[in-house]
């Protein structure tokens, strides 16, 4: 959705639901370009937006000029960077666990909006850590389109982030990578982007995962194979 200018991202707040769903560190070898003009150089934000008349859910994918706009718009805090390199910046492990102001720099603890249920930051499951990093790291090779399955569950995961998520969430995202990567598992498509990028092996442990699918079954009663 074109958002250029500061009047048509105005007009697209007053008009649609906008909803940031992800913030993310763009990788070597990656190319973005920002709904709001131009190459994308270090990170984007994923917004969806929702008309409030009638019409299609539609996505913003920007920079982070046009995102601190919306999120000043939407009265928004921001949501904590997906950074997965080295000497980057960005949380210590690169995932859920500094927070996230509107301008990107991590500086307390990882608010959506209302900070999540009740306005608190509990502390986070280790599987829901597992499970919301390996769904963003499905959204980035991927190239995910807001408003699929990969980000309701990643939504989901993070709104409940101190309990243990669902079986069916796990195997949810499990037949995502199955149906997307081509035969790989998404350790291997992680170890592709090491050629290029120091990829923080903290938010690439997806054991206890595996583990849940190995002993899990299809409606069948077969057993799973694990795409972690």
């Amino acid at each position: 959705m074109d958002c250029r200018s500061e009047d048509r991202r105005k007009q697209i707040v007053e008009e649609y639901n906008v909803v940031p769903k992800a913030h993310i560190k763009l990788l070597a070898g990656q190319e973005k370009i920002s709904d709001a003009g131009g190459k994308i150089e270090r990170e984007y934000y994923i917004f969806e937006a929702t008309p409030k008349e009638s019409g299609n859910r539609e996505i913003i994918l920007c920079g982070m000029g046009a995102a601190r706009d919306f999120l000043k718009l939407l009265n928004h805090k921001g949501l904590p960077v997906f950074n997965p390199l080295h000497g980057e910046g960005g949380c210590a492990d690169g995932g859920p666990q500094g927070g996230e102001e509107a301008d990107g720099h991590d500086n307390g603890d990882p608010q959506r909006g209302d900070g999540g249920r009740g306005g608190r930051n509990p502390e986070w499951n280790p599987i829901a850590r597992q499970l919301y990093h390996a769904c963003m790291w499905v959204i980035i090779i991927i190239d995910a389109n807001g408003g699929t399955p990969i980000f309701e569950i990643q939504e989901r995961v993070y709104n409940f982030r101190d309990r243990e998520p669902f079986e069916s969430q796990i195997k949810g995202v499990n037949t995502i990578i199955m149906r997307n990567l081509q035969g790989r598992t998404l350790t291997e498509a992680i170890d592709e982007l090491r050629a290029d990028n120091r990829i923080r092996d903290g938010l690439c442990q997806f054991n206890m995962l595996e583990d849940i699918i190995i002993n899990a079954r299809d409606k069948a009663g077969n057993p799973i194979q694990s795409y972690f």
